[in-house]
């Protein structure tokens, strides 16, 4: 624990993932966390664990982006600028120059390999360079008849800039339901063409300087939204050799510095794991990796300043975010008996210990409901 008090500055406060990053640096005693945010209505700006929160409106460019945060870092005492989401993390990645005090920035990937990370072409090619395991894969062009010679069924079929949360993800068997969504299809949006991988998800967390991977999980999942391409609700730590090799070959190659999520597949027929997806930034089950043993915030904030620690171990626990906990207790009302278990593996403590986002949040969707009835 710090000596000291700790202040952290996260700059994109409207990321969907602020309350659980908020969650695990809450962890840590004596933090200030500061919070800045182009929606001046998030529920998080009410929480306890948000030291202060700084409205400032969407800029039109990187620029005044990173002006914004120039002000608030020279007003306030900041020891660390984290940013958590993808369109921040672009934006500082490709700015930092203009940073006035860019020694306080969190460690992050290059500009270039960030962008290699998070485009599905880009990052198929660079795999297939490498010579890592990945589903062969095809770009569908605007406008542009596809190579249905080089298309395997069933085929899976993702947009390039996918909005996450699966969406957009659809597999297809033959070729007459394939033809048929192509001349379908939005005329402003590229597609990727996969081989749909015959086998089960499983993911790997890391975080990383220079390409080293300095802390890391392996989660399974047993429980999905509400699509096959859902984000997982529910899951299992593992452990797996053939996963962390891979993915030390793979953040070496890029230089990785900082947080990234991979989305991988194992191959039933190949029998081997397959990188399918990078997030390059922090995931939706972070908290799963604090119940672990692993708190990442933290330890990024620790790595950020060049402060060493051991690779922390994860304990193979299961674990339910609080939609697979509802799920669960909607198929099997017993399910809300088990008290150890929801408060020992799932999130809900840090709901109950800091009830004003929660009520907050509610109060706005009963609101929106009953605008809409009238």
């Amino acid at each position: 624990m710090p000596n000291k008090a700790i202040s952290i500055f996260i700059p994109d406060g409207e990321a969907p993932v602020l309350m659980i990053v908020l969650n695990c640096l809450s962890e840590i005693k004596r933090i200030k966390i500061h919070v800045m945010s182009n929606n001046k209505d998030i529920p998080m700006k009410y929480s306890k664990k948000v030291f202060k929160f700084y409205y400032k409106p969407k800029t039109e460019n990187g620029s005044d982006y990173i002006n914004n945060i120039n002000e608030i870092t020279k007003n306030q005492e900041v020891d660390l600028i984290m940013p958590i989401f993808e369109d921040s993390i672009r934006i500082i990645t490709k700015y930092k120059n203009l940073l006035t005090s860019p020694n306080k920035l969190a460690l992050l990937p290059s500009h270039s390999n960030f962008e290699k990370a998070i485009n599905k072409n880009s990052l198929t090619n660079f795999l297939e360079a490498l010579g890592l395991p990945y589903p062969k894969s095809q770009v569908i062009k605007i406008n542009v008849k596809p190579d249905l010679s080089k298309i395997e069924y069933p085929v899976l079929i993702k947009p390039i800039d996918s909005p996450g949360g699966g969406l957009g993800i659809e597999v297809f068997n033959e070729e007459r339901e394939f033809l048929k969504f192509l001349k379908s299809i939005d005329s402003k949006t590229n597609y990727l063409a996969q081989d749909y991988i015959e086998g089960y998800d499983i993911d790997c967390s890391v975080l990383c300087r220079n390409g080293e991977v300095l802390a890391y999980t392996i989660q399974k999942p047993n429980m999905y939204g509400g699509h096959k391409f859902a984000p997982q609700i529910s899951f299992k730590f593992v452990k797996e050799d053939a996963i962390i090799n891979q993915v030390k070959t793979l953040m070496k190659a890029l230089a990785w510095s900082g947080v990234a999520h991979l989305d991988m597949r194992f191959d039933e027929n190949a029998k081997n794991f397959k990188v399918v997806e990078i997030n390059p930034r922090f995931w939706g089950s972070l908290e799963a990796s604090l119940f672990a043993g692993v708190n990442f915030p933290y330890l990024y904030y620790l790595s950020s300043l060049n402060k060493t620690f051991e690779t922390p171990d994860y304990k193979l626990i299961d674990f339910m975010l609080l939609k697979g906990l509802v799920k669960s207790i909607k198929k099997n009302k017993s399910q809300l008996l088990k008290l150890k278990f929801i408060f020992n593996n799932t999130p809900i403590k840090y709901m109950l210990s800091d009830l004003k986002p929660t009520i907050y949040r509610s109060c706005r969707f009963v609101l929106r409901k009953l605008n809409i009835n009238n």
